[in-house]
């Protein structure tokens, strides 16, 4: 495992823990619009990676995940604008997408 992958993974496994921290004490409305911008980001993951993938191909896509993430969640957000979930989102929808890779 390279050291990038490495340090990308410590990265994804601390994504789930930010993210509730940052929605302790949102508002109803906003959590059910952050779960909703977190399954868009999920599903966009899997489009990417297609029914196959190894933690290489994951960590391949993770690089440009801050582009293409940001897109996804201002869509599942708007109009509000929560710039500091993006990157917790991002590292959680990574995490979960660690169970599915393959051996390489």
């Amino acid at each position: 495992m390279s050291a990038g992958l490495t340090a990308a993974m410590a990265e994804w496994e601390a994504g789930p823990a930010a993210l509730r921290r940052l929605r302790r004490g949102l508002p109803p409305r906003l959590s059910l619009a952050v779960d909703e911008a977190a399954g868009d980001l999920q599903r966009e993951l899997t489009r990417r990676l297609g029914p196959s993938y190894t933690l290489d191909d994951l960590y391949a896509i993770y690089g440009d995940a801050e582009a293409w993430g940001r897109i996804v969640v201002s869509r599942a957000l708007a109009p509000q604008s929560r710039p500091e979930l993006v990157a917790p989102m991002i590292d959680a929808a990574f995490q979960r997408a660690v169970s599915g890779a393959r051996p390489a």
